[in-house]
């Protein structure tokens, strides 16, 4: 992890609160009211100029080959952070027996513009969440890559695009403000709308980001069929479960504003600077029953997609710092990672294609073949 990267997120004790007026849009209807301020941007998505394209794309005697196929690669430690630094000669493709030379090799080093689907959980349930939720995304917006293509998405019994995707990161963030917490959660409908979102993004190179309790009560889409759009799609699903996974279903017995959570304490931290205990206290300001996390649908979702899963407690030792270190984590990832590109016969899907580091067991490899095969301009 880089402390030069653009994309490092200097989160801040204080917060200016912008005001932002937006028409509305969404998009399912529903008889239930929308909450407050919880509409579409009418502005419209900034173009991807030929200087936001990624400035390194394979020679045109290797893209140009039948059967290129290049592979968007995240390597992570245990905690979850990513690991620069590694060489072609660390890697190896494979499909069964077969091993596929690598043709194509780059680092990517916050120079390779990404599309990011950004949805957040606005359902009754985060009430007392999203306060962070904003403060924290609304950082990580703003220090994205200039060139990345990002849309915001917020649910709770609806789906609404808040805004669709542009590279003005300043109206998303504006935009966050605006989110308010209200009714059921339609969290299978606002992942499938997201993921046929991205399918039309500019760039290739496409993630998905969810911020959520994981908790669905509202939606016409199935978790069996979100998952296996998720698995056909492969697009990294980096989903952030807020809340208490020990919590029970049913609210807890309140006495006065306090009840006694559950968790144990939990380990965060990125590695080169060490790692802390987010203690959990014995008793907790919260309204009763609402701090339940489902961290099963959140891991399937990005098992399935290549992605990675976070629990941060909604409350801790410092307001937001676990959600805060799930996204740097996240936003380290997007930014780092490896491009490599092989040559695949045509008898084998490049789905089928596995990378592996066999070296190095202990890391984690997630790779999938990126939307649209880049070529040499």
């Amino acid at each position: 992890m880089k402390g030069e990267s653009t994309r490092t997120i200097l989160f801040s004790l204080l917060a200016a609160a912008s005001a932002l007026t937006v028409a509305g849009c969404t998009l399912r209807q529903s008889a239930e009211q929308p909450p407050s301020g919880q509409a579409a941007s009418t502005s419209s998505p900034a173009a991807i100029e030929g200087s936001c394209k990624s400035p390194h794309v394979p020679p045109a005697d290797v893209a140009d080959k039948p059967g290129y196929t290049q592979f968007d690669v995240a390597v992570t430690n245990s905690l979850g952070w990513p690991v620069s630094g590694l060489a072609t000669q660390d890697f190896v493709l494979y499909s069964g027996s077969q091993i596929f030379p690598v043709a194509y090799f780059r680092e990517h080093k916050n120079d390779d513009p990404v599309a990011i689907a950004l949805v957040v959980d606005t359902s009754g349930k985060m009430a007392t969440r999203l306060p962070v939720v904003k403060q924290t995304l609304g950082d990580f917006v703003r220090n994205l890559n200039p060139c990345d293509e990002l849309a915001l998405f917020a649910f709770n019994s609806q789906v609404y695009v808040v805004q669709p995707f542009s590279t003005d990161h300043q109206m998303a963030a504006e935009s966050l403000n605006l989110l308010k917490a209200y009714g059921k959660s339609a969290l299978y409908d606002a992942t499938s709308t997201a993921l046929q979102s991205l399918e039309g993004a500019d760039n290739p190179n496409r993630k998905f980001i969810l911020i959520t309790d994981g908790i669905d009560n509202s939606s016409a889409t199935t978790e069996s069929e979100v998952v296996a759009q998720a698995t056909k799609d492969r697009i990294p699903i980096y989903a952030i479960g807020i809340g208490d996974p020990n919590a029970p279903k049913r609210p807890r017995i309140a006495w006065g504003q306090a009840y006694a959570p559950s968790a144990p304490p939990i380990v965060v931290g990125p590695p080169n600077i060490g790692t802390h205990t987010v203690d959990m206290p014995s008793i907790l300001h919260a309204r009763p029953g609402t701090d339940r996390v489902d961290p099963g649908s959140l891991e399937d979702l990005s098992a399935v997609s290549g992605g990675r899963s976070f629990i941060a407690p909604s409350r801790g030792e410092v307001e937001g710092s676990s959600l805060e270190t799930a996204i740097f984590a996240i936003a380290e990832n997007i930014a780092g990672g490896y491009a490599i590109g092989v040559v695949v016969p045509a008898n084998v899907n490049p789905t089928a294609v596995k990378v592996t580091i066999p070296t190095r067991l202990d890391l984690e490899v997630r790779a999938h073949p990126i939307a649209a095969s880049p070529k040499h301009d």
